[in-house]
């Protein structure tokens, strides 16, 4: 019953508006309004007086009719492939990072991977309902993607090359990395290689496809000694792919997986075969998720800076939306973030 009443005093409270404010801090409601949003200068004296009242009224602006006179929405839209993956929830909470603090929502979807979705998506997007998007590892090809460009954009996790100051862009170097990976099997001694790979047609598996294969061949290794396979990002292709590797005549005895959650199927795999690992077949993974180094044993895995590029890309899309970018910019920033390989027991 105390819990009721509580609720109804709540309920029932006053709100103030800002006309109520501007009159009991005796400044006008333009001096008000600058305080709250920040844009323009408003002395240390007149911040603390209204800020005072603010606090005393409890007031709450109107982010519906601020965003009518400042013709915005305060919403960011944002897509993944697959919320379920460590990695896009970790890069989802580096973009909540700054958009709340620069006073925005966010407007989260997932996509499956499935690029119909993804183009339903952004058409409901480009209608007035956010100020701008990031688009986490879309699965739709760079020509396809062009026609979703119409408002501010940043594209997370693969490059895109478009002359457009209404686009961002960033994403890990996932080459060098890969070669990086590969260097280290080789100075390990091994000499039959794998590698269980994400869906063929998305950049950002190619590319790390591309950084490891070129530095196997670059050490002399030849192409019948390295074996790809391809699949999904999910912890069942992993573990389906693996036991495929364990059939095939070559047997590799270290694999690169491009997702740690298809490594993590990989372990399970080889486990129940009875293989003991890293002395029958090495393990390594890429992004760093939580759970990596939980797993038994601890997975190698190329770490991908997952906070820094959700926070950068929301820093980009709010600059883009302010109009830092326009003028002489052919586009708006490309951000490249590094990439580094951790070494566990698992190679």
């Amino acid at each position: 019953m105390e819990n009721k009443n509580l609720h109804k005093s709540q309920s029932d409270k006053k709100r103030y508006n800002i006309k109520e404010v501007a009159i009991l801090a005796g400044v006008s409601v333009a001096t008000v309004s600058n305080v709250i949003s920040g844009i323009k200068y408003v002395s240390p004296e007149l911040k603390e007086k209204v800020s005072k009242v603010i606090k005393q009224l409890d007031y709450r602006p109107s982010k519906i009719a601020r965003g009518l006179k400042m013709k915005k929405t305060f919403q960011i839209g944002v897509l993944v492939t697959d919320i379920t993956n460590p990695f896009f929830a970790e890069v989802v909470r580096g973009i909540e990072s700054i958009v709340l603090k620069e006073g925005y929502q966010m407007f989260l979807c997932n996509t499956d991977g499935n690029i119909q979705r993804e183009e339903e998506i952004l058409r409901v997007f480009l209608e007035p309902c956010v100020d701008g998007i990031i688009n986490v590892a879309p699965r739709m090809d760079e020509r396809s993607l062009r026609n979703f460009l119409d408002i501010p954009t940043v594209i997370v996790d693969r490059p895109i090359s478009v002359d457009n100051q209404q686009v961002g862009n960033i994403y890990a170097d996932n080459i060098s990395c890969s070669a990086q990976l590969a260097k280290y099997f080789i100075k390990k001694g091994h000499k039959t290689f794998a590698c269980i790979a994400g869906p063929k047609h998305v950049p950002n598996v190619q590319k790390r496809i591309y950084g490891f294969r070129k530095e196997l061949e670059n050490a002399g290794v030849s192409k019948e000694n390295i074996l790809f396979l391809y699949g999904e990002f999910k912890h069942e292709d992993g573990y389906k792919l693996m036991n495929k590797l364990l059939n095939c005549k070559l047997k590799p005895t270290c694999v690169f997986l491009c997702s740690d959650i298809m490594a993590w199927g990989a372990l399970e795999a080889i486990k129940k075969r009875g293989l003991k690992i890293p002395e029958d077949v090495a393990i390594a993974g890429f992004d760093n998720n939580y759970f990596s180094k939980l797993l038994n044993p601890p997975l190698t895995t190329i770490h991908q800076p997952k906070f820094k590029l959700g926070g950068g890309a929301a820093k980009i899309l709010i600059d883009i939306i302010n109009n830092k970018y326009s003028g002489k910019y052919k586009r708006a920033r490309e951000v490249v973030l590094d990439s580094k390989l951790i070494i566990r027991e698992s190679t």
